[in-house]
């Protein structure tokens, strides 16, 4: 379980002073405010997450919001907490024996690698970074995103976890949200307002070049070789999501085919021409030809984002 901060008497002045109707449950105290919860919470990530980050770090459950993740995210963002402090401590206790290699790398590669490129990535490219949109996707944010019903499990899901956390982890944001605006053709810029008003850790340099490069493909390939699109399948297999759901990840046509397994067919073939020249996803792009239903698929996809617009989906 994580570790729990209690509210002091500054958390509660600044949350008197908010208006009302914001999105959002009350704070339950998650979230660091001050250096020494900060630092309490780093003490805690030590001992009791870090042993089981490396297995789990990429899956995801509608039982268990947080998993084996650090929730360091936002003190890190806030500089409540240190990157070279916080890597410190998991090489240091990687080397006293108490963390296996797997969850000390998992670890180190979030913050040294991932994190570290995403800020050189945001600097470097500029304030033009952010208004790119290579793949021409215009749709406005479904109101899914903001009103969070859904017959989408796995959205709905990790929408309920946003509305009660302020947060979700790195692969619901990418492979939930975003892929499903990456396939449905939604604005970059419209997905990264709202989860900048949505995230606690949502600072403008983490949220651009993770949702405009990495999630919706729209800086044309510059941050990451390929788009980060996914069906169903991918879904199923690394989450819980789909238990229950009313929609068929095995089906791309008919009236409970998955969206995102019908979204990510169209999305290859609406995009055909560039994905074809890129090898990683080339192979899938010609997939497409030898599906027994693609004639189908474009008509099935069609009512799928209309009906996301409408709010029906």
């Amino acid at each position: 379980m994580p570790l729990r901060h209690e509210l002091d008497a500054l958390d509660h002045e600044v949350l008197a002073s908010l208006p009302d109707g914001l999105p959002g449950a009350d704070p339950e105290g998650w979230w660091p405010t001050s250096r020494a919860q900060a630092r309490a919470q780093l003490d805690h990530v030590i001992t009791h997450v870090l042993p089981g980050f490396g297995p789990y770090e990429d899956a995801m459950s509608a039982r268990n919001w947080h998993l084996g993740h650090t929730l360091l995210s936002a003190p890190l963002n806030l500089g409540l907490l240190l990157p070279g402090e916080v890597l410190d401590r998991v090489d240091a206790a990687y080397r006293a024996g108490g963390v296996p290699l797997a969850s000390a790398e998992g670890l180190v590669r979030q913050i040294l690698g991932w994190r570290e490129y995403v800020w050189g990535v945001y600097w470097w490219r500029g304030a033009e970074y952010a208004r790119r949109n290579d793949l021409d996707a215009g749709a406005p944010l479904a109101p899914v995103y903001t009103e969070g019903v859904t017959e989408m499990h796995c959205v709905a899901s990790v929408l309920r976890d946003v509305d009660d956390h302020g947060w979700t982890h790195h692969i619901p944001r990418l492979m939930v949200l975003g892929n499903l605006a990456l396939l449905a053709g939604l604005s970059p810029q419209a997905l990264t307002a709202w989860m900048h008003e949505r995230f606690v850790d949502g600072a403008d340099w983490m949220m651009v070049p993770n949702v405009v490069g990495m999630a919706l493909h729209a800086d044309g390939g510059e941050m990451a070789t390929k788009p980060y699109a996914a069906g169903g399948a991918y879904i199923d297999r690394m989450s819980d999501f789909c238990t229950g759901c009313r929609y068929d990840r095995t089906k791309r046509v008919g009236n409970d085919a998955c969206p995102f397994t019908t979204l990510y067919w169209d999305f290859l073939q609406r995009h055909r021409e560039r994905l074809l020249r890129n090898p990683r996803v080339a192979r899938q792009v010609r997939a497409f030809d030898r599906l027994a239903d693609a004639a189908r698929i474009p008509e099935r996809a069609s009512e799928m984002r209309a009906a996301l617009a409408a709010g029906r989906c």
